[in-house]
């Protein structure tokens, strides 16, 4: 799966700006179960660290898959999850049709 992700990666132009930066934000804003969130551009990607009132699997999953649908380009889009004892981890990246994209490590604790 890594091995997809990377090649999916090398594949498309990753792109960052301050307007994708924002775009990340909003959905993070819109959940009451997040306490705090932070979104930080490094090395062409996002890391997007998102600290839940109350932790759980369950709650990182639904978490991510509206983050995800907020924010995802409806061409392609590709993830893999990572489950890290008090954390969860994700790769994902999305694209359009031209394929440029972005791509985020998001980190849900």
């Amino acid at each position: 799966m890594v091995n997809i992700m990377n090649e999916y990666t090398a594949k498309i132009q990753l792109l960052v700006d301050d307007v994708t930066k924002n775009i990340l934000k909003v959905p993070l804003r819109e959940h009451s179960n997040i306490a705090e969130s932070n979104v930080q551009i490094r090395a062409n990607r996002y890391i997007v660290d998102i600290r839940l009132n109350q932790f759980s699997v369950e709650h990182a999953v639904a978490i991510m898959n509206q983050f995800m649908e907020h924010t995802r380009y409806h061409y392609s889009a590709y993830y893999i999850r990572f489950n890290e004892g008090n954390r969860v981890r994700y790769r994902y990246a999305t694209c359009r049709e031209n394929r440029q994209g972005f791509y985020c490590d998001v980190v849900i604790h």
